[in-house]
């Protein structure tokens, strides 16, 4: 008697195989596209790296252009750049070890530096990609050093900056038609809330990282501390922190010391005068120094300065980031 064997499952098993072919082919490209994903971010994150090195080596030899004496503006002194090299391969690799720091290339007043590294695929190399070359470039300016001084502007209070319209800053505390023509409002100043404030340390200045608050115990005079040193300021640029509206918690540190208004930019100004005198009778200043070629300066009438008034005369050339204060402080700063 025959037997008939029926084989079963024929086409599902045929079926299974065809999935499992499927799922392998498609196994394959997401860990393909796993292993480029991960690729690219650790070159991105490299390129950021090698960028900052450059910019660390750029950055650094130009201070040490505008430090040292004998930088003219014919271009940077002959000992700096004897050890220009190093400087470079130092700062650089600092940032990233593995970096190659070119040869930096002078002008008169700027310094670039280069970069190379490479990019070792993690896992794209497996599905046939290779290394990746690298390449980073920055160029550092020296320029002429801005002196910090510690006078806190509220930005409600300061015109549009102008490189080429000189305008008189008010630092006193009845500047009436200032506070309606401007966005501080009619009760600004009135309130003690608004207006220029004085920060001083012992040689009348101010630190980027630490002056980052004012608070309401701050004085709108003078100090006598400052006196020397405004007057050495006509024909220089400085820069003044301007602080916002907003009056917050100052907490540093984890602490509540109060609260105050946060500093959130900083004012670059060409001085080219000042008045600080709180009277003047015919031409006699009651107390303070005094330095103001031309207009814009303190209203008159009748022949008298309105008393009281006090404020900067210059330039406001514009506004600078903390980042860019600090640099402009050391008398550098980055320009591509």
């Amino acid at each position: 008697m025959l037997r008939v064997i029926r084989r079963r499952g024929g086409k599902h098993h045929d079926e299974r195989g065809a999935v499992a072919v499927i799922v392998a082919i498609s196994m394959t490209v997401v860990l393909a596209l796993a292993a480029l994903v991960v690729d690219v971010g650790a070159t991105q994150s490299r390129r950021a790296q090698l960028q900052e090195a450059v910019d660390a080596a750029a950055l650094g030899i130009a201070q040490q252009c505008a430090k040292a004496a004998a930088t003219t503006l014919a271009g940077c002194a002959s000992s700096v750049l004897a050890t220009a090299q190093a400087t470079a391969t130092g700062l650089g690799t600092d940032n990233l070890g593995d970096a190659v720091i070119g040869t930096p290339a002078f002008t008169a007043s700027t310094v670039t530096v280069t970069a190379t590294s490479t990019q070792v695929g993690i896992f794209s190399g497996l599905f046939g990609a290779g290394s990746k070359g690298l390449s980073a470039s920055a160029t550092a300016k020296w320029v002429p050093p801005v002196w910090p001084l510690p006078l806190a502007f509220h930005e409600c209070a300061l015109p549009a900056p102008s490189a080429t319209t000189k305008v008189f800053l008010r630092t006193d505390a009845l500047d009436v038609l200032n506070l309606l023509t401007t966005e501080c409002g009619l009760l600004g100043d009135v309130t003690g809330a608004v207006g220029a404030r004085w920060s001083v340390g012992s040689n009348c200045s101010f630190d980027v990282d630490l002056f980052t608050w004012v608070g309401g115990t701050l004085s709108n005079v003078l100090p006598s501390e400052c006196v020397s040193m405004v007057n050495a300021l006509p024909g220089k640029e400085v820069i003044v922190p301007v602080y916002s509206n907003v009056l917050g918690p100052i907490i540093i540190n984890g602490a509540l010391l109060g609260q105050g208004y946060q500093v959130q930019k900083y004012a670059l100004i060409q001085l080219t005068g000042y008045d600080f005198q709180s009277l003047n009778i015919l031409g006699v200043s009651t107390s303070g120094p005094k330095s103001m070629p031309g207009n814009p300066q303190c209203p008159t009438l009748l022949g008298l300065e309105l008393p009281l008034c006090q404020g900067l005369q210059g330039y406001l050339v514009g506004y600078l980031t903390p980042a860019e204060a600090k640099l402009r402080i050391a008398g550098v700063q980055l320009i591509a």
